[in-house]
């Protein structure tokens, strides 16, 4: 392990960021099923309270929101794999 810590001492930014990486993806994977919960609690349930235009608007709207997270998630993973590599490279 001392060994290991001491190879990765010199790509301590590298690894760091890559951490951090990996942490943003957690964070916006985690919000798909809240705006899936929203869209069902808001809208999908109370479908016959609103009008159509707020339905439909309301919906796209999270939907939206669910796949701007997605993607922002699945960059980050793209990112922190690659400065995985790197490192993994370099060591």
């Amino acid at each position: 392990m001392k060994l290991l810590l001491q190879y990765l001492k010199a790509h301590r930014w590298v690894v760091i960021l890559a951490l951090f990486l990996a942490a943003f993806n957690i964070g916006f994977s985690l919000m798909d099923p809240y705006f899936t919960g929203r869209i069902l609690d808001r809208y999908i349930n109370r479908h016959s309270e609103l009008s159509r235009d707020e339905y439909i608007w309301g919906v796209l709207k999270l939907v939206g929101l669910a796949i701007g997270a997605a993607m922002v998630s699945r960059i980050a993973k793209n990112f922190q794999d690659y400065f995985t590599n790197i490192i993994v490279q370099k060591v």
